[in-house]
């Protein structure tokens, strides 16, 4: 309804100006407006559904289901258009394609200040505007702003993901013990999820957690941040579709902006009472500031043998960093990082630290819904994955990167989950210059500067003809051996890096998608070696749809049980 409300009040206002007998006529796609030939080569334009004028294709986009089946409408137009294709919705043109592989030469054209799809939030980047918060838009700007910004906190998050681990892994121990518990008397299996995924970050963040995922030790203010995040993420799907909202400030509008201020309010005063605890703790020490020598290797050589540390623990990046940065716990957080590399001070620090948390929360909780609900689905594949941690992990925590590399059915079973139910069917992207589009077959794609180009994920990892039963939950046709087999055949293109995650590629990367993909493993790691996580009807296995709100999300989640592994139950190694 709101999707034809929209329609209505824009095409209302733009018909007045226009005319009404505008709409009496239609043309076809081949003036689709994002995509303008040049005399000095052979353009032409995508295909397209036919655009009306002020409308667009937007007819079209509702008959396809609109935007509660956002990802249906782009696999029909993926299978009524091929490849590449073009969409226009009052205005906002865009080309959609679906070869990874031209979408990575689109990214190498980014140059050094790089669009990211944040800037394209204008709920979020008109919030940060209205209440002057400065590093909050510099973290969604695009010019050298956005450059010093970002590398202020690459190295303590991007580059140094794996030094968390430890950490992570101590928190995700804790959820477990009271997750059976909670699912059961206190809270839905997908609100739990969300829990944890801030409890993880917090830990990140702070280097310690206040466990919402624990209603003994929870306080209401921590529960109400996660509330008022998810709600700020999902009204912003919502405010997207029907930007009147904004225009008239409607309640949806009004609602938004008291999570908002929620969330930032929270945010803020939690960060700032870590940094100025970091910077009393580094005062005390007499730590002097680090340099900016390890922005690309995170404390490559810096601790010396004058520091007394000897030569097999000088060898374990957390421990190098523990001998660095003074902090009690498991491995300084991010928070003490920044503050003692000292480039940023803790106003600014402090500003950060909303915009981090929402994102850490929100993103990495939708990834892991659709990860449970496929192990749920499956349990077969659920118990074979529990075989495999038991196997390399016997009840231990996943702590090191190395863990990783040999839990290969782990790592199958999240990616064969993004490659079935991505957090968003398509990834968006603008470019600062004019491109060119080229095809393998050759055909070019002029698209000016500033116009929208996706790369649709619900493409060729739903085409019969790249991937075997496609609808199937299936993660061994991920594991190393079927990846070998894939290669040289049309069918390895699933294995492109940009179809892996929903964390972006190229420079605009999500800052904490390292992270949060580490997050996702230590979690799944531990809660299916103590839990079997099940439907508690298992007919709602087919019950829910996609539907688009920020992200995709299983619409109605199914209701979820847990009950204790028990160990003679699987053939354990």
């Amino acid at each position: 309804k709101f999707v034809q409300y929209k329609m209505r009040i824009n095409a209302l206002s733009l018909l007045t100006a226009a005319g009404s007998t505008l709409l009496l006529t239609r043309y076809p796609a081949s003036s689709f407006s994002a995509i303008s030939p040049t005399p000095s080569k052979l353009t032409k334009d995508p295909p397209a559904p036919f655009k009306w004028p002020i409308l667009g294709t937007l007819p079209d986009f509702l008959s396809r289901g609109g935007i509660d089946k956002f990802a249906e409408v782009h696999e029909s137009m993926y299978r009524e258009f091929g490849p590449v294709y073009g969409m226009s919705i009052l205005g906002d043109d865009e080309i959609v394609v679906c070869d990874p592989v031209v979408f990575g030469s689109i990214l190498r054209q980014e140059g050094k200040f790089p669009i990211g799809a944040a800037e394209g939030v204008s709920t979020f980047t008109d919030y940060y505007k209205e209440n002057n918060l400065t590093m909050a838009m510099r973290g969604a700007s695009n010019g050298p702003e956005w450059w010093e910004w970002r590398d202020s906190l690459n190295a303590d998050m991007f580059a140094a993901w794996d030094t968390y681990m430890p950490a992570i892994a101590e928190t995700c121990r804790k959820i477990s013990d009271v997750a059976g518990y909670e699912v059961s008397e206190n809270i839905a299996f997908v609100d739990f999820i969300s829990r944890a995924a801030f409890d993880m970050f917090e830990t990140v963040m702070y280097g310690s957690t206040s466990f919402t995922t624990n209603s003994k030790v929870a306080s209401s203010e921590d529960i109400e941040f996660v509330k008022a995040a998810q709600s700020a993420f999902d009204i912003t799907g919502a405010l997207l579709s029907n930007p009147m909202e904004k225009v008239f400030e409607g309640d949806l509008y009004k609602k938004f902006v008291v999570n908002m201020d929620k969330t930032f309010s929270f945010a803020r005063k939690r960060t700032k009472k870590y940094a100025d605890l970091a910077l009393m703790d580094q005062q005390q020490v007499q730590q002097p500031q680090r340099s900016r020598q390890s922005k690309q290797f995170f404390f490559a050589d810096e601790v010396s043998a004058d520091a007394g540390v000897d030569e097999e623990s000088s060898k374990c990046p957390v421990q190098k960093i523990r001998n660095a940065i003074p902090t009690k716990f498991v491995n300084p957080s991010f928070i003490e990082r920044l503050v003692h590399r000292g480039e940023l001070n803790n106003e600014d620090i402090s500003e950060i630290g909303a915009p981090l948390l929402m994102a850490g929360v929100d993103t990495t909780a939708y990834v892991m819904s659709w990860l449970y609900l496929n192990l749920a689905s499956n349990p077969d594949v659920q118990t074979k994955l529990a075989e495999e941690l038991h196997s390399v992990l016997k009840g231990a925590d996943l702590t090191t990167v190395e863990q990783i590399q040999s839990l290969p059915y782990l790592r199958a079973c999240i990616r064969e989950s993004h490659r079935l139910t991505p957090a968003t069917p398509i990834q968006p992207k603008k470019m600062r210059k004019d491109v060119d589009v080229v095809l393998p077959n050759g055909d070019i794609y002029h698209v000016e500067a500033g116009k929208r180009i996706s790369l649709n994920l619900r493409a060729f990892p739903m085409d019969p003809q790249f991937v075997d039963n496609p609808t199937k939950y299936q993660p061994e046709r991920f594991l190393p051996e079927a990846i070998e087999a894939r290669k040289g055949t049309p069918s390895e293109i699933i294995d492109h890096p940009n179809f892996e995650d929903p964390f972006g590629r190229g420079k605009r990367r999500c800052l904490g998608g390292s992270v949060a993909k580490a997050e996702i493993m230590i979690l799944a790691a531990r809660l299916i070696q103590d839990w079997e996580i099940s439907l508690v009807d298992p007919l709602d296995a087919t019950r829910w749809t996609a539907k688009q709100k920020l992200m995709l999300k299983a619409d109605p989640y199914p209701a979820m049980k847990l009950l204790r592994r028990k160990r003679n139950e699987i053939s354990w190694s």
